[in-house]
């Protein structure tokens, strides 16, 4: 979620001052996907998944909000 939002806060206020604003509502309906898994990360379970696989989904995700921000960027 921190990165999340990190990427989000870099992304607002580095388009701040030019001709393609990005905008919190802009990122909340282009990330849709990105969003919900987000929100599902707290139904992991350790014990069932284990925690490479669960490392691994991470990382995944991890790689997907960054690819999706800088294709919003473009």
């Amino acid at each position: 979620m921190i990165s999340f939002y990190d990427m989000a806060r870099h992304a607002v206020e580095s388009t701040s001052q030019s001709d393609n604003k990005i905008t919190w509502a802009m990122i909340r309906e282009h990330m849709g996907e990105i969003l919900y898994k987000i929100s599902t990360m707290k139904f992991k379970d350790p014990v069932k998944d284990g925690e490479v696989k669960i490392k691994a989904e991470f990382a995944q995700l991890v790689e997907d909000m960054q690819n999706a921000f800088r294709t919003l960027e473009e």
